[in-house]
C-alpha cells in the first residue's frame, strides 16, 4: 500500500510522518549513519555525527547535499542545514516500534514539488531497508501526484512575485 502524501504547508514546509515496527534504536542508526543513509536513499553519503559536523550526499549528475548537522540529540533529533533549508529527523517510540517525523523546512518554491516528491520517495525506501527487503522506486509517478496536489501552492507565489514585479514597475 502507498505511503500516505507528505504535507505541505503554505510556509514550504514539507512535514512527513511515518511509523515502523523497529526499535528507535535501529532507525536512528538508519538515518545517522554514512552506511545506513547510503544504503536506503541509494547514494553515497557521508556524516560527521555531532553539533556542527558536515552531511554530504552525493546524488550524482543531479548535483549534492551539503550541510551542517544544526541539532543532534542521540536517537532523538537529528538536523541539518540543505542549502536555505533545514532538514530535520525526529524520533519516538510509539506502540510497535518507532515514529518518524521528518520536515524540511524553508523550501523554496521552485525546488518544492521536486524536494516532496523526493523526500516522499526516499523515506518510501527507508521502511523496507530496515526490513531488509526493496522497494521501486517511485520518484517519477510521485512527482506528478504532488503536482496535481501541491501545484497551486507554487502558482499562487509565482502569481504573487508577478503581481509584485508589476507594482515595482
Amino acid at each position: 500500500m502507498p505511503e500516505p502524501l507528505a504535507r505541505i504547508t503554505p510556509e514550504y514546509c514539507i512535514d512527513i510522518v511515518r511509523e515502523y515496527p523497529f526499535p528507535v534504536d535501529r532507525v536512528w542508526a538508519a538515518v545517522t549513519t554514512a552506511e545506513g543513509i547510503s544504503a536506503w536513499m541509494k547514494y553515497e553519503a557521508t556524516l560527521d555525527r555531532r553539533l556542527g559536523g558536515r552531511i554530504f550526499v552525493d546524488f550524482k549528475s543531479e548535483g549534492n547535499l551539503e550541510g551542517t548537522v544544526c541539532e543532534w540529540v542521540p536517537e532523538r533529533v537529528f538536523a541539518y542545514t540543505w542549502g536555505l533549508s533545514v532538514v530535520r529527523w525526529v524520533l519516538e517510540p510509539c506502540e510497535g516500534g518507532t515514529r518518524l517525523h521528518f520536515t524540511n523546512s524553508h523550501v523554496t518554491p521552485d525546488i518544492l514539488m521536486g524536494f516532496a516528491a523526493g523526500w516522499h520517495a526516499f523515506i518510501d525506501h527507508l521502511g523496507p531497508y530496515l526490513a531488509g527487503t526493496t522497494v521501486e522506486d517511485r520518484y517519477d509517478d510521485l512527482m506528478e501526484v504532488y503536482a496535481d496536489r501541491y501545484g497551486h501552492l507554487v502558482a499562487d507565489n509565482v502569481a504573487d512575485n508577478d503581481d509584485t514585479e508589476e507594482k515595482q514597475t
